[in-house]
Protein backbone atom coordinates (compact mmCIF):
# COMPACT_ATOMS: atom_id res chain seq x y z
CA UNK A 1 0.00 0.00 0.00
CA UNK A 2 2.60 2.29 0.72
CA UNK A 3 4.63 1.73 -2.45
CA UNK A 4 1.54 2.17 -4.62
CA UNK A 5 0.97 5.66 -2.88
CA UNK A 6 4.14 6.82 -3.71
CA UNK A 7 4.31 5.55 -7.04
CA UNK A 8 0.97 7.94 -7.18
CA UNK A 9 2.53 10.52 -5.95
CA UNK A 10 5.64 10.30 -8.17
CA UNK A 11 3.38 10.60 -11.24
CA UNK A 12 4.05 13.93 -13.87
CA UNK A 13 1.36 15.91 -14.57
CA UNK A 14 1.17 15.84 -18.36
CA UNK A 15 2.91 18.69 -20.11
CA UNK A 16 0.80 21.60 -21.35
CA UNK A 17 1.01 22.82 -24.92
CA UNK A 18 0.59 26.11 -26.54
CA UNK A 19 -2.94 27.74 -26.56
CA UNK A 20 -4.51 30.10 -29.26
CA UNK A 21 -6.65 32.41 -27.07
CA UNK A 22 -8.21 34.05 -29.91
CA UNK A 23 -8.66 31.33 -32.55
CA UNK A 24 -11.67 32.94 -34.25
CA UNK A 25 -10.08 36.50 -34.92
CA UNK A 26 -6.85 35.35 -36.08
CA UNK A 27 -7.93 35.59 -39.81
CA UNK A 28 -11.16 37.73 -41.58
CA UNK A 29 -12.34 37.77 -45.94
CA UNK A 30 -9.51 40.01 -46.10
CA UNK A 31 -7.20 38.11 -45.86
CA UNK A 32 -8.04 35.48 -48.64
CA UNK A 33 -6.15 37.46 -50.87
CA UNK A 34 -7.46 38.56 -53.99
CA UNK A 35 -5.20 36.59 -56.39
CA UNK A 36 -6.33 33.43 -54.67
CA UNK A 37 -10.05 34.11 -54.50
CA UNK A 38 -10.26 34.98 -58.06
CA UNK A 39 -8.37 31.62 -59.01
CA UNK A 40 -10.89 30.05 -56.59
CA UNK A 41 -8.04 28.79 -54.45
CA UNK A 42 -8.99 26.51 -51.20
CA UNK A 43 -7.57 23.91 -49.16
CA UNK A 44 -5.49 23.53 -45.27
CA UNK A 45 -2.50 25.18 -44.43
CA UNK A 46 -0.71 23.82 -41.49
CA UNK A 47 1.58 26.34 -40.07
CA UNK A 48 4.03 26.04 -37.09
CA UNK A 49 4.57 29.10 -34.26
CA UNK A 50 7.48 29.23 -31.99
CA UNK A 51 6.07 31.15 -29.04
CA UNK A 52 8.20 32.05 -26.09
CA UNK A 53 7.37 31.30 -21.94
CA UNK A 54 5.95 34.75 -21.60
CA UNK A 55 3.21 33.65 -24.69
CA UNK A 56 5.07 35.75 -27.27
CA UNK A 57 5.27 34.48 -31.12
CA UNK A 58 8.02 34.96 -32.86
CA UNK A 59 8.30 32.72 -35.72
CA UNK A 60 6.10 31.06 -38.20
CA UNK A 61 6.84 27.96 -40.45
CA UNK A 62 4.58 26.52 -42.93
CA UNK A 63 4.65 22.52 -42.09
CA UNK A 64 1.92 21.58 -44.88
CA UNK A 65 0.44 24.08 -47.79
CA UNK A 66 -2.25 24.55 -48.88
CA UNK A 67 -1.17 24.82 -52.64
CA UNK A 68 -1.28 28.58 -52.50
CA UNK A 69 2.15 30.63 -51.51
CA UNK A 70 -0.14 33.71 -51.32
CA UNK A 71 -2.48 32.15 -48.70
CA UNK A 72 -0.25 30.38 -46.57
CA UNK A 73 2.33 33.33 -46.42
CA UNK A 74 -0.80 35.28 -44.99
CA UNK A 75 -1.86 32.57 -42.38
CA UNK A 76 1.63 33.31 -41.02
CA UNK A 77 1.85 36.58 -41.22
CA UNK A 78 -1.76 36.43 -39.19
CA UNK A 79 -0.71 34.10 -36.91
CA UNK A 80 2.24 36.05 -35.59
CA UNK A 81 0.95 39.56 -35.56
CA UNK A 82 -3.05 38.85 -34.15
CA UNK A 83 -2.76 35.41 -32.06
CA UNK A 84 -2.72 35.72 -28.48
CA UNK A 85 -1.41 32.85 -27.11
CA UNK A 86 -0.93 30.99 -23.49
CA UNK A 87 2.54 29.54 -23.11
CA UNK A 88 3.37 25.88 -22.67
CA UNK A 89 4.13 24.42 -19.82
CA UNK A 90 6.33 21.83 -17.93
CA UNK A 91 4.88 18.92 -16.12
CA UNK A 92 5.40 21.60 -13.15
CA UNK A 93 3.22 24.26 -14.85
CA UNK A 94 6.48 26.48 -15.17
CA UNK A 95 5.83 28.60 -18.47
CA UNK A 96 8.41 27.00 -21.44
CA UNK A 97 9.40 27.94 -25.00
CA UNK A 98 6.73 25.35 -27.15
CA UNK A 99 5.63 25.34 -31.00
CA UNK A 100 2.00 25.48 -31.80
CA UNK A 101 1.00 23.61 -34.55
CA UNK A 102 -2.10 25.53 -36.30
CA UNK A 103 -4.51 24.39 -38.36
CA UNK A 104 -5.95 26.49 -40.93
CA UNK A 105 -8.69 25.62 -43.72
CA UNK A 106 -9.32 28.64 -46.64
CA UNK A 107 -12.79 27.96 -48.44
CA UNK A 108 -15.11 30.61 -50.04
CA UNK A 109 -17.61 30.82 -47.64
CA UNK A 110 -15.23 30.64 -44.02
CA UNK A 111 -11.95 31.74 -43.69
CA UNK A 112 -11.25 29.77 -40.54
CA UNK A 113 -12.86 26.91 -38.61
CA UNK A 114 -13.80 28.24 -34.84
CA UNK A 115 -13.83 25.31 -32.34
CA UNK A 116 -17.58 24.90 -32.61
CA UNK A 117 -17.15 23.90 -36.15
CA UNK A 118 -13.84 21.85 -36.75
CA UNK A 119 -13.80 19.21 -39.21
CA UNK A 120 -11.87 15.89 -39.14
CA UNK A 121 -8.41 16.68 -39.79
CA UNK A 122 -5.79 14.65 -41.49
CA UNK A 123 -3.16 12.88 -38.63
CA UNK A 124 0.21 14.52 -38.55
CA UNK A 125 1.57 11.01 -39.34
CA UNK A 126 -0.40 7.59 -39.91
CA UNK A 127 1.22 4.33 -38.54
CA UNK A 128 0.16 1.00 -39.80
CA UNK A 129 -1.19 -1.69 -37.25
CA UNK A 130 -1.67 -5.24 -37.46
CA UNK A 131 -5.09 -5.19 -35.45
CA UNK A 132 -7.32 -2.40 -34.44
CA UNK A 133 -10.27 -2.87 -31.75
CA UNK A 134 -13.17 -4.64 -32.91
CA UNK A 135 -15.37 -1.82 -35.51
CA UNK A 136 -12.68 0.48 -35.48
CA UNK A 137 -11.38 1.77 -39.08
CA UNK A 138 -8.66 3.89 -37.35
CA UNK A 139 -7.81 5.18 -33.79
CA UNK A 140 -5.95 8.75 -33.38
CA UNK A 141 -4.21 10.32 -30.82
CA UNK A 142 -2.59 13.79 -30.21
CA UNK A 143 0.61 13.87 -27.99
CA UNK A 144 2.29 15.96 -26.49
CA UNK A 145 6.18 16.08 -26.16
CA UNK A 146 9.04 17.88 -24.55
CA UNK A 147 12.03 18.36 -27.69
CA UNK A 148 15.29 19.22 -26.19
CA UNK A 149 17.80 21.39 -28.70
CA UNK A 150 18.62 18.54 -30.28
CA UNK A 151 15.04 18.11 -31.33
CA UNK A 152 14.70 14.95 -29.62
CA UNK A 153 11.63 13.86 -27.85
CA UNK A 154 12.56 13.86 -23.77
CA UNK A 155 8.98 13.47 -22.60
CA UNK A 156 5.52 12.17 -23.87
CA UNK A 157 1.91 12.84 -22.16
CA UNK A 158 -1.28 12.11 -24.07
CA UNK A 159 -3.05 15.33 -24.18
CA UNK A 160 -6.07 13.37 -26.48
CA UNK A 161 -6.46 10.26 -25.46
CA UNK A 162 -7.62 7.11 -28.47
CA UNK A 163 -9.90 5.96 -25.58
CA UNK A 164 -6.90 2.53 -25.50
CA UNK A 165 -5.03 2.71 -23.29
CA UNK A 166 -2.46 0.09 -25.51
CA UNK A 167 -2.04 2.76 -28.23
CA UNK A 168 -1.79 5.59 -26.42
CA UNK A 169 1.37 3.99 -24.65
CA UNK A 170 2.40 2.47 -27.91
CA UNK A 171 2.17 5.79 -29.71
CA UNK A 172 4.31 7.58 -26.79
CA UNK A 173 7.07 4.56 -27.22
CA UNK A 174 7.69 4.72 -30.71
CA UNK A 175 7.90 8.60 -31.63
CA UNK A 176 10.22 9.15 -28.50
CA UNK A 177 12.02 6.38 -30.19
CA UNK A 178 11.50 7.18 -33.86
CA UNK A 179 10.62 11.17 -34.22
CA UNK A 180 13.11 13.81 -34.70
CA UNK A 181 12.67 17.34 -35.34
CA UNK A 182 15.00 20.19 -36.30
CA UNK A 183 15.69 22.64 -33.86
CA UNK A 184 13.29 24.98 -32.63
CA UNK A 185 14.31 28.61 -33.08
CA UNK A 186 13.80 32.34 -31.68
CA UNK A 187 13.63 34.98 -33.92
CA UNK A 188 17.31 35.82 -32.71
CA UNK A 189 17.83 31.93 -34.25
CA UNK A 190 18.95 30.84 -30.76
CA UNK A 191 17.72 27.01 -30.22
CA UNK A 192 15.58 26.47 -27.45
CA UNK A 193 13.81 23.14 -25.55
CA UNK A 194 10.04 23.35 -26.63
CA UNK A 195 6.90 21.56 -26.08
CA UNK A 196 4.77 20.30 -28.98
CA UNK A 197 2.32 18.13 -30.18
CA UNK A 198 1.64 15.82 -32.61
CA UNK A 199 -1.49 13.57 -33.99
CA UNK A 200 -1.05 10.25 -34.43
CA UNK A 201 -3.18 8.09 -36.66
CA UNK A 202 -3.12 4.37 -36.22
CA UNK A 203 -4.95 2.61 -39.81
CA UNK A 204 -4.71 -1.23 -40.34
CA UNK A 205 -1.69 -2.94 -42.61
CA UNK A 206 -2.00 -4.07 -45.77
CA UNK A 207 -2.74 -7.42 -45.87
Amino acid sequence: MILLALLVLGERAPLTPVTVRNESELLTSDDYVTRAAGLGKSGYTVVEVFVDATGKPHTCGVAGTSGSKDLDLRACAAAVRRGKYTPAADENGVPVHGVLRLRIRWVLESFFDSPAGIPKWPADLVLEVAKLPEGRKSVTVELVYFVDEQGQIQRCSVQQSSGFQAFDTSACAAMTKLQRYPPAKDKADKIWPVVRTQRIEFTPGQK
